[in-house]
């Protein structure tokens, strides 16, 4: 069945995707991992926000935010520094169907790991001039 969530009950639903979900602000705010990345999510009555951590480090903030900026599907998403750690949050609407809020959250993961920075191979020498290799 396909019903439409509250707050409240997103995020339930979050933390029931969590490992070891760590509940404070009466059943308010809810923290955890999600595969290697930690998780913070918090109800207002306006919605759900869902912050994710980045594989990135804060030194290379400025590119994550061109990022992201160029990216209408993120359009309600934002990044914040926390200690050494980059974040990317996103704010929910207020009712959304399980499938719609599952959609989403993907859409976020997806987001997070688009916005992490990767290895990149060692740059090419160029040949010495008059020199063809």
């Amino acid at each position: 069945m396909n019903r439409t969530l509250d707050p409240a009950a997103a995020l339930h639903w979050l933390a029931s995707r969590l490992d070891r979900p760590q509940w404070s602000l009466a059943d308010t705010v809810v923290s955890g991992q999600l595969g290697e990345r930690a998780a913070r999510a918090r109800r207002f009555d306006t919605g759900l926000t869902v912050a994710l951590t980045l594989d990135r480090p804060p030194r290379q903030a400025a590119g994550a935010c061109l990022l992201l900026a160029a990216t209408p599907e993120a359009r309600d998403d934002a990044l914040y520094l926390s200690g050494d750690r980059l974040w990317l949050l996103r704010r929910y609407p207020v009712a959304l169907t399980e499938v719609e809020l599952d959609l989403l959250f993907k859409q976020q993961q997806a987001m997070a790991a688009l916005l992490a920075t990767r290895e990149r191979a060692a740059p090419v020498p160029l040949p010495i001039a008059g020199r063809y290799a």
